[in-house]
């Protein structure tokens, strides 16, 4: 068995790089936060916001889709597990990277 690569770990699935409007809610805070979705996989994603959640922390996130074909898209509503956050411009914004737990609606 090869040894543990956790960079690789994390690149199981295949991730698209999008640019969706979010809607991040914490049930722990019961605070709804804003942000985007720049990174999506089937089982997770990257957010940037002005928020800091703890590791672990489970959060409910609603990300805009995009319209296809002059047809509005259709939200993606789901339940994400922290994973890590990362602060990209000081203070200001960081992003969270997350696995998603449940696809909700």
């Amino acid at each position: 068995m090869p040894p543990f690569d956790p960079y690789r770990d994390r690149r199981r699935s295949r991730r698209i790089g999008v640019v969706c409007k979010a809607r991040i809610k914490s049930p722990l805070t019961g605070q709804t936060h804003y942000g985007e979705c720049t990174d999506l996989s089937v089982d997770g994603m990257a957010l940037r916001s002005s928020y800091v959640p703890q590791f672990g922390e489970h959060l409910l996130v609603l990300v805009l889709t995009p319209p296809v074909g002059g047809m509005p898209g259709k939200p993606l509503e789901v339940e994400v597990e922290v994973k890590r956050c990362n602060e990209v411009e000081r203070g200001l914004i960081y992003e969270i990277g997350a696995h998603i737990v449940a696809r909700l609606g």
